[in-house]
């Protein structure tokens, strides 16, 4: 088994790492995964890839409007719990009076 050594620039060697763990992969099954399908295939593959910035920026917007309309519809159903158990106090006090 041999082993190679491979110069980046510090930025592409921390988006690379970013990348990877975006996909749950490593530096090392990168690399394996790259020359073997190189091999196989006998061409420069490039198959696997991350979804685009844009993307991942556009699934976060959703899934924080998501949480939110959760967050809406669970107080919405609050603020009708609280006007109920409001109107029975009041129904309750006409009938009996205050009493505490």
């Amino acid at each position: 088994m041999k082993t190679i050594s491979i110069r980046l620039s510090d930025d592409d060697y921390k988006a690379l790492d970013a990348m990877l763990r975006e996909m749950g992969q490593t530096r090392q099954s990168f690399y394996e995964t790259y020359t073997k399908t190189a091999l196989r295939e006998r061409r420069i593959p490039f198959i696997i890839k991350a979804p685009p910035l844009d993307t991942r920026r556009q699934l976060d917007r959703s899934e924080a409007f998501l949480q939110l309309e959760k967050l809406r519809q669970e107080a919405a159903r609050l603020e009708s719990e609280y006007q109920q158990h409001q109107e029975i106090e009041e129904a309750y006090h006409e009938k009996y009076g205050y009493t505490d």
